[in-house]
């Protein structure tokens, strides 16, 4: 969401096509939507039906028809990077309980070899 201090920044997109204009608004294809556009909200040279180009548009209207991506969230990983490039020393091995006891004769919940 846009803050108070960025949300009248122009937001540039390219391949608009004016599909329809009013002495106050440009109905524009913008990246496979159809949207109305207030010229006071708007600048670039694109100002009649069929126009083609580049329009900057107020980034609170962007956000508000839906034009702008969504910021892309950072993948996090539990295992911090060192933990990702490391190897273990030693492999786990599961081994079923009916195949193993531990010392005192119990089986084991599973058994660690190497």
């Amino acid at each position: 969401m846009p803050t108070a201090d960025n949300a009248d920044d122009l937001v540039r997109f390219r391949n608009v096509t004016v599909i329809s204009s009013t002495a106050t608004a440009l109905f524009c294809g913008v990246g496979g939507k159809s949207v109305w556009l207030p010229r006071r909200h708007i600048s670039g040279r694109l100002s009649c039906m069929g126009d083609r180009g580049t329009l900057l548009i107020r980034r609170w209207v962007a956000h508000d028809r839906s034009l702008l991506r969504p910021p892309a969230r950072a993948a996090v990983s539990v295992l911090g990077p060192s933990m990702l490039r490391r190897r273990l020393a030693a492999t786990l091995h599961l081994v079923r309980r009916d195949r193993a006891a531990t010392p005192d004769g119990a089986p084991p919940d599973f058994v660690w070899t190497s």
